[in-house]
């Protein structure tokens, strides 16, 4: 179920926008992103329990279905503005070209996620697009303990920044079939 987009601004004057609960080719896009553009998400918890929610989708500006977009996390922190090294979202992906569950199992093969790799800042995150628009989402943040993976449990509330570029044809041109995880080196 899509919780609708919700475009009020907060004392601060930031959007807040309600996250989705499902991937989807038709859940309208909250923002755009242009090509080497970065952009800041906050992203809402959920309870224990509850399923994965994400924050976006984000239409990458001239994505076509079989370009590739290159995702990089620059940061990752908690309410208020706090960064925390060891952040990282739990899962992040474009939007399928039909619907399916989060995270689902046929999922598996267009999505990143912490089960895979920790995406920490530094990281880089190749996703192929299915979708006009490749509509980008991230969410169900993670601030583990130091030295643990911390997957498990619910998603945090937080922010991410993300910078985006867009790879035309790269799917063809370099092979990229799903996902591609460079966790950060340090």
């Amino acid at each position: 179920m899509t919780s609708p987009a919700v475009f009020d601004l907060d004392d601060e004057g930031t959007r807040q926008v309600r996250g989705h609960d499902h991937w989807h080719p038709d859940i309208p896009a909250v923002a755009e992103v242009i090509t080497g553009g970065s952009v800041r998400l906050e992203c809402p918890g959920r309870e224990a329990g509850a399923g994965v929610l994400l924050c976006g989708p984000l239409v990458v500006v001239g994505a076509e279905p079989g370009d590739v977009v290159v995702v990089d996390v620059l940061g990752v922190g908690r309410p208020g503005g706090m960064r925390d090294a060891g952040g990282h979202p739990g899962i992040i992906g474009c939007a399928p070209s039909a619907p399916v569950a989060v995270p689902g199992d046929a999922r598996d093969r267009d999505v990143g996620g912490c089960r895979i790799a920790r995406l920490t800042a530094g990281s880089r995150v190749l996703l192929p697009v299915r979708v006009r628009g490749a509509k980008l989402s991230a969410g169900d943040l993670h601030f583990p303990a130091r030295g643990s993976l911390g997957c498990d449990g619910a998603g945090r509330p937080g922010w991410i920044d993300l910078r985006v570029h867009l790879t035309r044809q790269g799917t063809e041109r370099f092979g990229v079939t799903g996902p591609m995880l460079m966790p950060s080196p340090c």
